[in-house]
């Protein structure tokens, strides 16, 4: 048997729109990611925003950019897949198949790069913290979806053959297309939310959003996952 390692899903989030300020994000390796300072999702405060600069997809407009929220969407810490193998006998051909242990998502909110810049959010801060508590609940209800989705992401995760390399790459393709799909319709939201309210302070339209939200929230409760811990060391 071997563990192997997945994909994750990564998106950056400004407060003010157009195209400059605009959601990012995309597919990216596990590896790449810094989880040295992440959270669950929660209740946000101005100081969850530890970033001493902008992102780099908003240095050059920073001054214009009221705050911004590094979120990841990628599976929980005891996620797990193996390769298993098997021989009939000494002169047959070895199978391996993919062995899907568990699979769950979670949102998780990047503080050392999340960003707050105190001049573009003193004209109304605790609007642009609801705003950014927005994004932020976007992550999870993209998150809670794939959870509810699991076992079908599952099973299309499943197959075997002849060579564990290229088992193991029908089933990481088959994650990476599951998690590719997510990231296009949290994009696609996040900028729809940030089209209605960003062009200035719109606290109506705003409100509209932010009990849209919890709704949702309280909807997709059971597929919330457990409250986030950091890995152990080694």
């Amino acid at each position: 048997m071997n563990r192997w390692l997945f994909a994750t899903l990564l998106l950056g989030c400004g407060s003010t729109l157009p195209e400059y300020a605009a959601p990012k994000g995309g597919v990216v390796a596990a590896a790449d990611l810094d989880s040295s300072d992440v959270i669950g999702y929660r209740l946000l405060s101005r100081a969850d925003f530890r970033g001493t600069q902008a992102p780099s997809q908003f240095a050059p407009v920073a001054g214009r950019v009221a705050a911004a929220t590094c979120g990841q969407v990628r599976p929980t810490n005891d996620t797990v897949f193996w390769i298993n193998r098997r021989q009939e006998s000494p002169s047959s051909e070895r199978q391996h198949w993919v062995e899907v242990k568990k699979l769950g998502f979670m949102a998780l909110m990047d503080r050392r790069c999340s960003w707050w810049n105190d001049k573009a959010a003193s004209r109304a801060p605790s609007h642009w913290l609801q705003h950014e508590q927005i994004h932020f609940a976007l992550y999870e209800l993209c998150a809670r979806k794939l959870n509810a989705s699991a076992e079908a992401i599952k099973q299309s995760m499943m197959n075997e053959g002849k060579s564990q390399e290229a088992v193991q790459l029908r089933a990481q393709r088959a994650l990476n297309d599951a998690l590719v799909k997510a990231t296009e319709e949290l994009l696609k939201r996040n900028r729809e939310f940030d089209e209605e309210t960003s062009l200035g302070v719109h606290p109506h339209r705003q409100r509209t959003w932010l009990n849209r939200v919890n709704e949702e929230l309280a909807e997709t409760q059971a597929f919330a996952s457990p409250p986030y811990t950091p890995p152990s060391p080694g």
